[in-house]
């Protein structure tokens, strides 16, 4: 292989394409004194050119892939070996060396459209970005495509993602940033770059907890790779500048209805223009989806068509599919409906009074049977981003076979999208085109129900997915949920596994639908809501989400005027803002709701707030103070007869009080903690107080007393599934044997410990690789 096969490639389709040198010259942009060279094979190709080459014979992909691998690898001389990483120009690697992966390269890319047409010059633009077939120019590469809503941009972006795909052997990273979405704000950077963190197969526990740092994380992740990304629907530069790697061996795609002006001036990037497709452009696309015959016999009425489409890419493909669903009834006929009709989409208009989407959405729409008509209203009603078929179900009060068929004959008539199996999704456009059917043809008790079983849906199923996932856990309590309304059927959920992944692939829409929910006063079902995430949000650290949700638990809590609620929704904010290092935030709300629960005689929750109060205190080494907390809430629990509540309290104060230097007054506090925590069967408790009586001893100078506590400690941890507490003991454990005069034990400890920290990336990996550093001296 080399130039000599890519020769004989590029003159074999030349001549079967009956072209000249100098006619695929002006069809391809190169010159037609590079063609001769380069069907002499006198010189390796640029990849620019071979993309424009193929582009204008119209090679098949396969043929593609055949050129595009003749034209990279070079020509083995005798004796040259064959394997071994590809050298660039110059000697560098081909591939830049970048962080070990642990998981297979992301591939998020959307589907490509099978029957994408023109963009030529687009493409040709896009090409030369990356002259060698992928970055390396020094900085990372992007494109900014803007263009009117409809207009073909992440189509336009995505089709040519794939095209480069190969390049990008780390990975194809894709994010919707919604930056025009009419029912939600702009998609945060740093929720993008939590995705993306997960998509790479960073561990939920190695994300730092502040949207800097995982921003951060995620530049560091991405140094080095070959990785695309395509950041879709972006609203202002602002929005996606932190997104932007550093690396040069990257590229970006950006697409907008806005310009990104600052984007273009102050990150280099290059700026794509999109307009409406040209009238050639626009009748090929009609010929490919209603076939070449048929255009051309009804070439009139089918560039009115054309025209009244605007010759925009959404409008050109909805009436394509529209007039492909009826092949007898003349193009004639669609031309005129389209030219008489007086409603309009206002939020989507090229300028032109024909050129109305809403009218062309309205042949699909129109051509529907009543219940799928009926449930493509419904999905108006819906928050997005996108729905289950179960959920669809419930907002339609409809069995489910019966709602994934209707789904499906929305989805054949181009008015829902399947970006992966059994979810779907629309356009923004099309969701707003539903709203609007819904407003005005279904009465309000109508959409008030629908609306209902839709919240009812995801409540009761959140509501099972947490009693399966935290059955074991203290910190979460189920709560009495009223009967779901008639036609809601939550999802069943088997088990704990499932019930997880039912948290992971809903929870964009459940941040929606208790936005939802406080927006239709339904505040009751926002509050719930919110309340069968906090388990899931606080284990996966998802710290915003939780903050946004609490605040609005809280807003909805205050218009009931359920003290009850709010102080719940209290004591959640403060506990999120303690997990963030917020402390004086973190007191204040914990205070507030400690004194409704005070005030409302709740003293099961008075108890546990105040041990939240001792471990905020706690984090500023206020350790009298936590101790004085950890009391009262010994005191409440005692006369409540609650034995966890009394471990949990008596392990507290041991704890500060060792802290405090006060051992043996510790110790008795902590075994008496022990006793309790068994009675009640709590083995996360009992995990933690061997511990704390390991660190005890160990402070005490009575390092085999230690050694065995440590033990039982780690065995619980491990038992119960606690990754990074284990980390903790380990470290504790090698001090102790260090202090036996075991140094080897104690690296092996240390090592152990270590190898958990830098999994996760936290900070107290520094304090082991300093013991291990001095075993060393």
């Amino acid at each position: 292989m080399g130039p000599a096969a890519f020769a004989a490639l590029l003159r074999e389709c030349r001549l079967a394409a009956g072209w000249s040198q100098d006619e695929l010259a002006d069809r391809s942009g190169v010159s037609a004194r590079s063609i001769s060279a380069l069907e002499k094979g006198g010189r390796r190709p640029r990849m620019s050119s071979v993309l424009r080459l193929a582009e204008a014979l119209g090679v098949d992909p396969d043929t593609r892939t055949r050129w595009l691998t003749a034209a990279r690898e070079p020509e083995l001389q005798p004796g040259e070996a064959t394997d071994g990483p590809t050298a660039a120009p110059g000697g560098a690697p081909a591939r830049p060396a970048g962080p070990p992966r642990t998981s297979a390269p992301p591939k998020q890319l959307p589907l490509a459209i099978r029957h994408f047409t023109g963009r030529t010059r687009e493409l040709r633009a896009l090409a030369e970005l990356l002259p060698d077939g992928a970055p390396g120019c020094g900085a990372v590469v992007i494109s900014a495509i803007a263009g009117t809503a409809g207009v073909g941009k992440t189509t336009l972006a995505v089709h040519f993602a794939h095209r480069v795909a190969e390049h990008f052997p780390d990975g194809q990273l894709f994010a919707d940033l919604r930056g025009f979405d009419p029912a939600r704000a702009p998609v945060a950077a740093a929720d993008v770059a939590r995705a993306f963190l997960d998509a790479l197969g960073v561990p939920a526990l190695r994300v730092p907890a502040d949207p800097d740092g995982q921003l951060a994380l995620l530049r560091s992740r991405l140094a080095g790779t070959r990785t695309l990304i395509v950041l879709d629907n972006v609203r202002e530069a602002e929005q996606v500048r932190p997104l932007l790697p550093g690396s040069d061996s990257c590229l970006v795609l950006v697409t907008s209805r806005n310009r990104l002006p600052a984007l273009i001036a102050l990150d280099g990037a290059v700026p794509l223009p999109l307009d409406v497709l040209s009238p050639a452009e626009a009748r090929e696309l009609f010929a490919r989806r209603l076939g070449a015959d048929l255009v051309a016999a009804q070439q009139d009425a089918a560039d009115e068509l054309i025209e009244l489409c605007a010759r925009l890419p959404l409008a050109l493909n909805i009436a394509a599919a529209r007039a492909a669903d009826r092949p007898c009834t003349p193009l004639a006929v669609w031309a005129a409906e389209l030219r008489d009709s007086g409603v309009r989409l206002d939020l989507l208009s090229a300028g032109d009074s024909h050129a109305d989407v809403r009218v062309v959405l309205s042949w699909s729409y129109r051509a529907l049977a009543p219940q799928a008509a009926r449930l493509f209203r419904l999905l108006g009603l819906h928050p997005g981003p996108h729905l289950s078929a179960a959920a669809a179900a419930s907002l339609a009060g409809l069995p489910l076979a019966k709602t994934r068929a209707l789904l499906e004959d929305l989805h054949r008539a181009h008015l829902i999208t399947s970006p992966e199996h059994g979810r779907y999704t629309f356009h923004d456009l099309l969701r707003a085109y539903a709203a609007e059917q819904a407003a005005a043809l279904e009465p309000r008790p109508e959409q008030d129900a629908a609306t209902l079983r839709m919240l009812d849906h995801y409540l009761h199923t959140a509501h099972r997915a947490a009693c399966l996932a935290y059955a074991d856990d203290v910190s979460w309590q189920s709560f009495d949920l009223a009967p779901p309304t008639a036609g809601a059927a939550p999802e069943e959920l088997a088990d704990r596994q499932r019930a997880l992944a039912w948290y992971r692939e809903e929870q964009p829409v459940l941040e929606r639908v208790v936005d939802a929910a406080l927006r239709a006063e339904a505040d009751v079902h926002a509050w719930q809501l919110v309340g069968a995430q906090v388990p899931y949000l606080l284990k996966s650290g998802l710290w915003q989400q939780w903050e946004r949700a609490s605040g609005t638990a809280l807003a909805a809590a205050e218009r009931l005027g359920d003290l009850g609620r709010q102080a719940h929704a209290h004591r959640w904010l403060g506990q999120v803002h303690r997990s963030q290092d917020r402390q004086p935030l973190a007191q204040r709300e914990l205070r507030l709701a400690l004194e409704l629960f005070e005030a409302l005689g709740d003293r099961p929750r008075e108890g546990r707030t105040r041990l939240d109060l001792a471990i905020a205190h706690g984090e500023v080494r206020a350790d009298a103070e936590a101790v004085a907390e950890s009391r009262r809430a010994l005191e409440l629990f005692r006369a409540l007869g609650d034995p966890s509540g009394q471990a949990l309290a008596l392990n507290s104060i041991g704890w500060y009080l060792a802290q405090q230097g006060e051992l043996r007054e510790a110790l008795p506090q902590c075994r008496l903690a022990l006793d309790l925590a068994r009675e009640a069967g709590n083995l996360p408790g009992q995990s933690s107080i061997w511990d704390s009586i390991g660190f005890i001893h160990h402070h005490l100078g009575e390092y085999r007393e230690a050694l065995p506590a440590y033990r039982e400690s780690l065995r619980l941890r491990r038992a119960i599934g606690d990754y990074f507490l284990q980390a903790d003991i380990h470290t504790h454990l090698g001090d102790t044997h260090l202090a036996l005069g075991d140094p080897e034990a104690a690296r092996a400890d240390w090592v152990r410990g270590l190898a958990i920290l830098e999994d996760l990336q936290h900070r107290d990996a520094d304090a082991v690789r300093v013991r291990l550093a001095r075993l060393e001296d």
